[in-house]
């Protein structure tokens, strides 16, 4: 009990004619020298909860300057406030691809979409095929919208995104809709 009683002590004195910074800094100095590593992981551990805790994500706007700012030619599908949509063309086995980037109705995703045309029948081997491509391509995904579209999509988490996550992604997007040619174009 006796050494509690001068670290606060000395922590009082020291207060009173330093600064709060040098104040805390002797705090910390002196508690690590008597309770060591503990302290410094639980700083640190804290420092990364807090770190954890921040959700960057990025608007609309800022989806469309990254994509300019990483060399792209966009162009703006939808221009309704709160679903803007926009496309950039990737070059891949041949095929133009373009490529349509929108963020979901909840801000938690960026969807990278690609028109395929129209969808096959319902019971055509071609369904089957693709359902088969499915596992392969994954996190990519073909998929049927209710207009009978055909699509191949992927989602990517709307936190932290940096260009070279959007780049790996729409490359990946692109690469897939490429070698999965024979399949979807059949």
């Amino acid at each position: 009990m006796g050494s509690h009683s001068n670290v606060a002590l000395r922590i009082r004195a020291q207060s009173q004619t330093a600064s709060l910074s040098k104040w805390i800094s002797t705090a910390i100095i002196i508690t690590m020298r008597k309770y060591g590593l503990y302290v410094l992981f639980a700083l640190i551990s804290s420092l990364t909860i807090v770190g954890f805790f921040q959700n960057p994500q990025i608007d609309r706007k800022q989806l469309r300057e990254m994509l300019v700012q990483m060399g792209y030619e966009v162009t703006d599908i939808v221009k309704d406030a709160g679903k803007e949509k926009y496309s950039t063309t990737f070059v891949r086995d041949g095929l133009n691809i373009p490529v349509g980037y929108e963020i979901s109705p909840s801000n938690s995703y960026i969807w990278l979409t690609v028109n395929l045309g129209e969808a096959p029948p319902e019971a055509s081997t071609k369904s089957y095929a693709l359902l088969k491509q499915n596992a392969k391509v994954q996190p990519c995904f073909f998929y049927i919208t209710e207009s009978g579209r055909m699509m191949f999509a992927m989602a990517v988490e709307n936190r932290g995104v940096t260009p070279v996550i959007l780049r790996a992604r729409s490359e990946a997007i692109s690469e897939n809709v490429g070698k999965t040619k024979e399949v979807w174009q059949k």
